[in-house]
Order: C-alpha cells, then sequence, then structure tokens
C-alpha cells in the first residue's frame, strides 16, 4: 500500500514545477509577428516626434508673427505719436506768434520801438531763442537782438519770401534751428514783419 501510494504522488511534482513557469515564457510568439510589433511601435514613435516638430515649428510661426506685428503696431503707435506732437507743436507755435505780432503791433501803433526791444530782450533770455527782429514794410531791419543786422535790408541775410506771407509761418534754418515769421498788419496796411529763430527742444 505504501509503495502505490508513492508511485502516485511521483506524477504529480513535474506538472507542478511546469505551473510556476511564467505565462510571458510559455507564449512563443513567430518572428514576424514580433518585428510587426517592434514597427509598429516605431512608426507610433516617429509619428509623435514629427507631430512634435510640426507643432514647435507652427509655435515659433505664430510667435514670429506676434512679435512682427507687435512691431509694427508699436511703430504705427510711435508715428501716430510724433505727428500728433509735430502738430501741436506748430499749434503752439503759431499761437505764440500770433501773440507776440499783436503785442509788436500795438507797440508800433504807438510808435514805441522802444517797447519792442524790450520784449525782444526778454525773448533772447531763453537759451534756445537766438534771433528775433522786425522788419519794416520796405524790408529794412527796423529792431533786431543781433546788432548785427539793425539798419540792413533784410534780403542781404534771409529769403526776400519771408516778408510776403500773410499768416504766421514755421520754416526751416539751419541746422535744427527754425524761424517763426510773423506779419504784424496794421488797420489798412503791413506794418512790418518779426522773425523769431529758435532751438526746438529734443
Amino acid at each position: 500500500m505504501e509503495s502505490s501510494s508513492e508511485g502516485s504522488a511521483a506524477p504529480s511534482a513535474p506538472r507542478q514545477s511546469a505551473a510556476t513557469v511564467p505565462a510571458l515564457q510559455r507564449i512563443r510568439l513567430p518572428l514576424w509577428l514580433f518585428l510587426l510589433m517592434l514597427l509598429a511601435l516605431l512608426g507610433m514613435f516617429g509619428w509623435s516626434q514629427y507631430q512634435a516638430n510640426a507643432a514647435d515649428h507652427r509655435l515659433a510661426e505664430e510667435r514670429q508673427a506676434m512679435a512682427q506685428a507687435m512691431e509694427t503696431e508699436r511703430a504705427a503707435l510711435q508715428t501716430a505719436a510724433a505727428d500728433a506732437v509735430a502738430r501741436q507743436t506748430v499749434e503752439l507755435e503759431t499761437l505764440f506768434g500770433a501773440a507776440l505780432a499783436w503785442s509788436v503791433r500795438s507797440s508800433m501803433l504807438r510808435n514805441n520801438l522802444d517797447e519792442i526791444d524790450q520784449y525782444f530782450g526778454e525773448l533772447v533770455k531763453n537759451p534756445r531763442i537766438t534771433l528775433v527782429l522786425l522788419a519794416g514794410p520796405d524790408g529794412k531791419v527796423l529792431r533786431s537782438t543781433d546788432r548785427r543786422y539793425l539798419d540792413t535790408d533784410f534780403a542781404t541775410s534771409f529769403p526776400p519770401a519771408l516778408l510776403t506771407g500773410s499768416d504766421v509761418s514755421v520754416h526751416p534754418d539751419e541746422g535744427r534751428r527754425k524761424r517763426i515769421v510773423l506779419p504784424v498788419q496794421g488797420l489798412t496796411s503791413r506794418l512790418g514783419t518779426v522773425m523769431l529763430v529758435y532751438l526746438p527742444q529734443e
């Protein structure tokens, strides 16, 4: 009885050892199927890399386009601001010129040229104003902060066309300087012309 029990227990040992082998080790895939799966994995990896590179490229293009748009907008804003400042500057120059012309007119109607000298002397205390003069209707310089021009013909030193304008006007001078030309009108005729030369603020 003992021998039969030992004989029946012996065959069960190989079945237990076979059960302990992992399932993946007992599965044998054909070589072509393994290669196919490898190619699929490589293809998926390559496609993901392509998609990532394409996304990076699109992002770079969008950033570049946004930067160009911002630069264009910034340039447009700067141009608009410069134009606004230029318009405002011209308006202020015209307003100042009209006020000065009315002051000179009042003094000329009262034949008080000394008062005009005082106006001009106060103006050239500003270091940006380099010259103020008054020319009569005949073009003779009647008053000037630079004595070199006094009693000379305006046209010998400056364009004679500056004496013919009927409105306050601004003209370029040497370098960055400007000339503000102010016609001084009497009741029936032109009394003279004031010219102020100054350096605009940067």
